[in-house]
């Protein structure tokens, strides 16, 4: 177990977990996470959950964490198995909009047209309210997800919200309205995010675990001003060039897709000898105040990849350049492409977002490398995706970053205190058996033809 400077290993807990005997079919496991009983059903019963349990493991409560609708998650794989299921496209749309915030609210970061993070039936937990807004990247993916949904039946954007008096159309140009205002408030003209509850999620970005956006020499990145991550730039670009077509003020969104454009290649592109590659995201100096680039190497700037952002011709080279990096030994793991380079500083093989490789990012990075020409690359990672999963009879939400011949799902939990931020981390934990985001990669790699 590596330990960073200033950590001790407070707590480890050995989990009596069995793997289950056969490989669970993911057509199946969709019905079950979708509430139907057959495929031709699915989006009948609202957006997918984000994760379930296998029966051989139902009681073990760390694993039954996820079993409600998050809006980053829903939304990812409706989006995933859209062409394949377009009900679920249209009942995630429906079903988060029907939720969509109407007002500021700091207990529940609930801000006007901004989309749920967290769903669950409770007022509160004592931390904060339900619905939970503090996600930055929920609602850019709303944006893309109603205006493809509108592309494919123009008739979608009348149709009228549950318990709102508002139709798909009016929830589509809130969400376009919040991502502008929170464009525009960025000194920086990125999509940045700051919680504003003091108990809320640090980083509310799909890698949302407090240390998951750090400095090269390891430092956490600085929570108490605005913090930037690469891959919802990405997200908030398409979603604003997608949404431009059917917007009454196109230019308006156009310009300030310009404006992220440049921020980004400002701000975000890290040039070193070895060729550059985008930093993770950017925050800000606790005393100046000055901008400063998280110059690690992570899994998100294979999003980027696929991202409008980079089709420029002149940056050729660049996209192949962060292709190469991304395949390269301090990526590439078994399962796939790790969730951070193994030369950074906070990189552990079993670590949440700091090592692991994760299912569905490495899915969506392969349909990065298949829109820019490496396609035998992005065949690659789906055959890695589907091994490991066939392998563990599970569809995990993530897998070990490790060597060869290491465990690939991780059976026990383990705290370490660090005395640096002065607070617990936990470095290594089991995934969710069966997780949303790595079924739908899965149908779609079975079922589609993305590649």
């Amino acid at each position: 177990m590596k330990l960073l400077p200033g950590e001790r290993i407070d707590a480890v807990q050995e989990l009596d977990l069995r793997d289950p005997e056969t490989m669970p079919d993911a057509l199946e496991e969709l019905c079950k996470l979708t509430g139907v009983e057959r495929p031709e059903e699915i989006g009948l019963n609202g957006p997918a959950v984000g994760a379930r349990v296998t029966e051989r493991n139902a009681g073990e409560a760390a694993l039954r964490l996820f079993e409600v609708v998050f809006g980053r998650d829903s939304l990812t794989v409706a989006l995933v198995v859209g062409d394949l299921f377009p009900r679920l496209l249209e009942t995630t749309v429906l079903h988060l909009a029907g939720v969509q915030g109407r007002a500021f609210d700091a207990l529940r970061e609930e801000e006007p047209g901004r989309i749920a993070h967290e769903i669950r039936d409770v007022e509160t937990d004592g931390l904060w309210g339900f619905p939970y807004y503090g996600s930055v990247d929920a609602t850019p993916l709303f944006v893309r997800a109603a205006v493809r949904a509108i592309e494919r039946r123009p008739g979608f954007a009348a149709t009228p919200v549950p318990g709102r008096e508002a139709t798909v159309r009016d929830s589509l140009d809130a969400a376009v309205g919040w991502l502008l205002r929170r464009l525009a408030e960025d000194d920086l003209g990125l999509l940045s995010y700051r919680r504003a509850n003091p108990h809320g999620l640090e980083n509310q970005v799909w890698k949302d675990s407090w240390d998951s956006m750090s400095h090269a020499d390891g430092t956490v990145c600085n929570h108490d001003a605005p913090v930037a991550s690469v891959e919802t730039q990405a997200l908030a670009y398409d979603a604003l060039v997608e949404a431009a077509a059917q917007h009454p003020a196109p230019t308006v969104l156009l310009e300030a897709a310009g404006r992220l454009d440049r921020a980004v290649e400002k701000h975000l592109w890290v040039d070193d000898p070895e060729g550059g590659f985008y930093a993770i995201g950017l925050d800000h100096h606790p005393e100046s105040g000055a901008p400063r680039p998280l110059e690690t190497r992570a899994s998100n700037m294979g999003w980027l990849l696929g991202s409008r952002l980079l089709d420029r011709p002149e940056l050729a080279m660049r996209r192949r350049r962060l292709a190469e990096l991304l395949l390269s030994d301090e990526f590439l793991a078994v399962g796939g492409i790790r969730t951070l380079s193994a030369r950074e500083s906070r990189f552990r093989p079993r670590a949440y977002h700091n090592g692991n490789v994760w299912g569905c990012d490495n899915y969506l990075i392969s349909l990065s490398f298949a829109r820019r020409g490496f396609r035998d690359e992005a065949q690659e990672l789906q055959r890695r995706i589907v091994a490991s999963c066939r392998a563990t009879h599970r569809f995990p939400e993530f897998v070990a970053g490790g060597e060869p011949g290491t465990e690939l799902i991780a059976k026990r939990i383990v705290d370490v205190y660090d005395s640096r931020n002065g607070r617990e981390n936990r470095v290594e934990q089991p995934p969710q058996e069966i997780q949303g985001w790595t079924v739908a990669a899965m149908v779609a790699i079975e079922h589609s033809s993305a590649l």
